[in-house]
């Protein structure tokens, strides 16, 4: 006997997929252009972005507490 389990969207995932559909269409589904908007607003925040600390950051800036290192394939 098997049992079928019916899965539904997920309703957050959902509202990301219609935002990425806005926010592409606003662009004209253009990948350039979509990329120059978020640097833009990436610009306009950058409290709200997240920096990687690369691995030799010792080095580059004395003696600082490190999160964690920075893998060179995640570069």
């Amino acid at each position: 006997m098997s049992t079928t389990i019916e899965r539904k969207p997920d309703s957050i995932i959902m509202e990301v997929r219609r935002l990425k559909e806005e926010n592409a269409a606003e662009h004209g589904f253009d990948l350039r252009k979509i990329a120059a908007a978020a640097q833009t607003r990436q610009r306009e925040h950058p409290q709200r972005m997240v920096t990687r600390i690369p691995p030799n950051a010792e080095l580059a800036h004395g003696d600082q507490p490190l999160t964690r290192p920075v893998l060179k394939d995640e570069l």
